[in-house]
């Protein structure tokens, strides 16, 4: 009888605080989709202060969501690394995004890159692609970098059209970089039929120092340099193009 009250007393201890620590995180995560990240943050503290648990990776997140919302990204950061420090953990990868976020939220752009590119190489078909793709054409906006952040949005236009993502931005441009105005001419170098040679082109120039881009048609991919206000400074750059073996032809 007394072995018997003592299992009883055993599971109880046991099993109660999961159940109730599993309860708490349903209620938690309803706190976080109706934006009370601070009763989040303050409930779910309570409960990693409270309970000894082998895996509260879940809490972490939502730990980390809620601070991250809360622009508290310090304290998100460590939450995060809290739960990318379990390499099993079925958070890692959402870890790692919110991880990024944080470092692009607070401007440190190098080390959120670098996070969004290794998501990409670690897992080629991840689900979590469409937002990468956003988020890298952010950053690269956030630095100023049209061109990039065009090439990025052209990716996620292309992979994932029907995208919440894609929704996000109001106005999209028609290629993968920005085109000349209405009245800008331009230097057109080539024509591919494979993106990806196109895209090999106009890195090649840009590395020469020419300010190139792919302008995506239906039949294939057109490279081109410069949004030139004059026509002279337009056959400037031809000439120097030319010398360079570079043919160029001349567009509006």
């Amino acid at each position: 009888m007394q072995k018997n009250k003592i299992y009883f007393l055993v599971v109880v201890f046991l099993i109660y605080p999961v159940f109730s620590y599993g309860a708490n995180l349903e209620s938690l995560k309803i706190d976080l989709l109706q934006g009370n990240y601070r009763r989040v943050i303050f409930e779910g503290q309570a409960q990693t202060e409270g309970f000894s648990l082998s895996n509260t990776d879940e809490l972490d997140y939502l730990l980390a969501l809620s601070y991250l919302k809360e622009n508290n990204l310090s304290a998100a950061q460590n939450c995060f690394k809290r739960v990318l420090s379990n390499s099993h953990s079925k958070f890692k990868a959402l870890a790692d995004l919110g991880l990024a976020d944080s470092y692009l939220i607070g401007g440190n752009f190098l080390e959120a890159q670098h996070i969004y590119e290794q998501l990409i190489v670690d897992n080629p078909n991840s689900n979590l692609k469409g937002m990468i793709w956003y988020r890298l054409s952010q950053l690269a906006l956030r630095r100023g970098n049209t061109q990039e952040s065009n090439e990025y949005l052209f990716k996620l236009r292309r992979d994932f059209p029907l995208s919440t993502e894609l929704r996000l931005t109001k106005s999209l441009p028609k290629s993968n970089i920005l085109s000349p105005e209405p009245g800008e001419l331009s230097l057109q170098l080539g024509f591919f039929a494979s993106q990806q040679n196109a895209l090999n082109f106009k890195d090649k120039l840009l590395a020469q120092g020419y300010p190139a881009y792919v302008l995506p048609t239906i039949q294939g991919c057109r490279v081109r340099v410069g949004k030139f206000k004059t026509l002279a400074e337009a056959q400037e750059i031809e000439n120097k193009l030319s010398a360079a073996g570079y043919p160029a032809k001349l567009c509006e």
